[in-house]
């Protein structure tokens, strides 16, 4: 949601060379913007309320424990079931640092009233990626502290690379091998890059270092369930192994940390749970998106797991700076990399960089699932100009 407005203001602010005046004068309320996401948050948070009620769902509010396999105590309240399914989402790690308590995680960062002039960011996942590029967007001076060797480990090292020096062109600054000691009185953090020590000034520090699955104060051990990567390690059917009449989706397994994975394994846990194991998961067209700006979207293989799993491997690529709409909009940031079976065609991974890429990835996710090859999705016809045209276009290159 403050992506989206930041988005708007970014692209608003290069506009002048489209022929738009007064440019320079816009500005960012960071106050009215995160009022307005929570009043839309609050509206959508009574929908569902009363979608439950239209129901007929009963709704205990409290913190839940379990007392065995299917009896659970809410609040004041003990309740039984013959199934249950354990959707508790996630919650921020606090990392062991000394000084920690300086720093704040995403959930309090979304209600920030003002924009800080400096942000230390600890960590170069989803989380650290997508809030650093809003706030340099916005105005803000991005340091992105990473403790492994590269910043969003699970996307395509060529893609990365791109996204980086988009990334370096904002203002933002990457450091990877960092360990990270101390966050001083001051917000200045102190930390060791590749062995020699750095100093890093900060108004404010946001710690995204995961979100661990929010199942600590359950007491799963009386429902004699167990944990896998610190959430409910589960089966094919999203069913425990260890207790069969409980059943885990979403963030609370520890596995595919994205919203519409939540949605997808909580109508499949209902359905099994509810009508016996009869659907699997099933992740292997599983488009994603890290809502950077420009956003990065991804679905099926990267080059690297694509070519240590497949003996010849063929990559096209479409930089949006050839595609017209692109060039009519002034965002030809990024590209389009389609990487494939070389002797049958059969799509392994398509990668998008840019301008709408959490979108167009849909069109890539839909050609893989429904099994089209890329000579057959390169021959299709499409709408001319358009951002979309993008996917076709690296499908028919050669």
């Amino acid at each position: 949601m403050l992506v989206s407005t930041v988005e708007l203001y970014w692209r608003a602010r290069k506009s002048g060379g489209l022929g738009i005046t007064g440019v320079e004068a816009l500005g960012l309320d960071w106050g009215a913007i995160v009022e307005r996401k929570d009043r839309l948050v609050a509206s959508w948070s009574k929908g569902k309320d009363r979608s439950l009620e239209k129901e007929g769902i009963a709704v205990l509010r409290g913190q839940a424990r379990f007392l065995g396999p299917r009896r659970l105590r809410v609040g004041e309240q003990t309740v039984t079931a013959e199934k249950v399914v354990i959707a508790t989402g996630s919650a921020p790690r606090r990392p062991p640092i000394a000084g920690v308590e300086r720093a704040i995680t995403s959930d309090e960062l979304i209600h920030l009233k003002t924009l800080p002039l400096r942000m230390v960011v600890v960590g170069g996942g989803l989380i650290g990626m997508e809030f650093g590029f809003c706030l340099a967007r916005a105005g803000t001076r991005v340091t992105v502290l990473q403790a492994g060797p590269q910043v969003l480990p699970g996307v395509d090292d060529e893609m990365r690379e791109v996204l980086l020096t988009i990334g370096r062109e904002a203002g933002m600054d990457f450091h990877i091998n960092v360990q990270v000691t101390r966050i001083a009185e001051d917000r200045v953090v102190e930390a060791e890059v590749n062995g020699a020590p750095g100093r890093f000034p900060a108004d404010v520090v946001l710690l995204a270092t995961g979100r661990p699955p929010n199942v600590g104060r359950l007491n799963l051990e009386a429902a004699g369930v167990e944990l896998e990567r610190g959430g409910v390690k589960v089966n094919e059917y999203l069913q425990s192994p260890t207790a069969p009449d409980v059943y885990a989706a979403g963030d609370a397994t520890g596995r595919h940390q994205h919203t519409p994975v939540a949605w997808y394994e909580g109508a499949i846990a209902a359905e099994n749970a509810l009508k016996g194991n009869r659907k699997a998961v099933d992740y292997r067209f599983l488009p994603t998106a890290v809502f950077t700006l420009p956003a990065l979207a991804q679905v099926g293989l990267t080059e690297r797991e694509a070519r240590a799993s497949h003996p010849r491997v063929g990559v096209n690529r479409a930089p949006l700076r050839h595609n017209p709409a692109a060039g009519v909009r002034d965002e030809t940031e990024g590209l389009v990399k389609v990487i494939h079976e070389e002797a049958s065609g059969r799509l392994l991974g398509v990668h998008v960089l840019g301008a709408g890429a959490e979108d167009l990835i849909e069109i890539a996710a839909a050609a893989m699932r429904g099994g089209l090859t890329r000579a057959e999705v390169g021959a299709m016809h499409y709408v001319f100009p358009t951002l979309g045209g993008a996917i076709f276009d690296a499908m028919a290159g050669g």
